[in-house]
């Protein structure tokens, strides 16, 4: 299916679960947090310290090991993420760069160094193709 055959208008949703996708690295994750968890126990022999550590751990590593939900609408994009909800505008799209798992739109056309703060960062789960068609589709129509 290609770009020009999609309608832009049309809401499309997905879910993106990196752990639920990747056991692998989520179990080695895990073993991590346990490792430093048990060390912070050892260290200052506090279950307290220890759950506390494990639970900061975890939360940092939220949007891997939580699932996220994402939204195309004609109006943007909509991430929701176990901690937070982030939105982008297709009017304030300039830029959209893919990697292996996910794909980052900007509100910059060129990179810099304040884009982990202004733009939005996506995982496609197991809908690559059809969410990176349907960007692709919107973006087209804004130009």
């Amino acid at each position: 299916m290609s770009a020009q055959n999609l309608q832009p208008a049309a809401a499309f949703t997905w879910y993106a679960h990196p752990a639920g996708e990747r056991t692998g690295p989520a179990v080695l994750g895990l073993v991590i947090v346990a490792a430093l968890a048990a060390a912070v126990w050892t260290m200052v022999h506090s279950v307290t310290g220890a759950a506390v550590t494990a639970i900061v751990m975890v939360a940092a590593l939220n949007r891997f090991y939580f699932r996220s939900r994402f939204e195309i609408d004609s109006d943007g994009i909509t991430a929701r993420f176990p901690l937070r909800t982030q939105r982008l505008r297709w009017s304030e799209t300039r830029r959209f760069v893919v990697d292996d798992h996910g794909g980052y739109l900007s509100s910059r056309s060129k990179r810099s160094r304040l884009d982990a703060w202004q733009g939005l960062h996506i995982l496609f789960g197991r809908q690559r193709t059809a969410v990176i068609e349907r960007i692709q589709a919107h973006l087209a129509k804004g130009s």
